[in-house]
């Protein structure tokens, strides 16, 4: 004979099943509200690193004529192009790859320098700018690299920010001023590269300054080289 369970006897094991698994619920919640808070946190850490590297350094307006007083020589027959570089700045390298692809599309056509600041207080350190930065610098063909003890040139030139170029014409006036990468250390397709190639190449420039992504060249990093682009 089939054998049926009485319908309070079914309630009283569901209630049983539920008892002996308090867990259940109360552990799904948990976890729940530990992946809201988690993604909250990811998100919120993702937002900071967005707003750091898009963050530009301090520039101001440039010399509308190349400075008189400046003691790097300025050609007269074509474009003069200045870089300059905190040699321990590591959002630089993409600054000096930029550089790179540059003379590469014009190297006969502008005479380049990276000029590499050294604050007065490392002076005394004979190979303080030597850093990878200046060995790659000076492998670029057509670009000298240069010493500006206590940025006496990049006070002159009005820079205050690692990554940092000028344009000036044959005649010393001024073409473009700006950074060349789109971001702190982001190296590919931007606006101020682009803009001083089509200069070099007799092309309609977009722009004659932008933004530009690095550390202050008056800073003394130290042993903060790593914490200056990416914290």
């Amino acid at each position: 004979m089939l054998h049926t369970e009485p319908h309070d006897n079914i309630e009283k094991n569901r209630v049983d099943i539920a008892e002996r698994r308090p867990w259940y619920f109360p552990r799904s919640g948990a976890v729940l509200m530990m992946l809201i808070v988690w993604g909250a946190v990811v998100g919120a850490g993702i937002g900071v690193l967005w707003s750091y590297e898009h963050k530009p350094g301090t520039v101001h307006p440039t010399l509308a004529v190349w400075p008189a007083e400046s003691e790097i020589p300025a050609s007269q027959s074509r474009p003069t192009l200045v870089l300059f570089a905190h040699p321990k700045c590591p959002c630089t390298r993409a600054s000096i790859g930029e550089l790179a692809r540059i003379m590469a599309a014009r190297t006969g056509n502008v005479r380049a320098y990276a000029v590499f600041v050294k604050p007065l207080g490392a002076s005394h350190e004979a190979a303080w700018e030597k850093t990878d930065l200046w060995n790659s610098a000076q492998q670029i063909p057509g670009v000298t690299a240069i010493v500006d003890i206590d940025g006496v040139e990049a006070k002159r030139f009005r820079a205050e920010t690692s990554g940092f170029v000028v344009l000036y014409d044959h005649t010393g006036k001024l073409q473009f001023s700006g950074g060349i990468t789109a971001s702190r250390g982001h190296s590919g397709d931007n606006l101020g590269r682009s803009t001083i190639v089509a200069l070099l190449t007799g092309g309609a420039a977009q722009t004659n300054n932008t933004k530009a992504f690095g550390c202050g060249l008056a800073t003394n990093l130290g042993g903060q080289e790593q914490k200056c682009c990416h914290h």
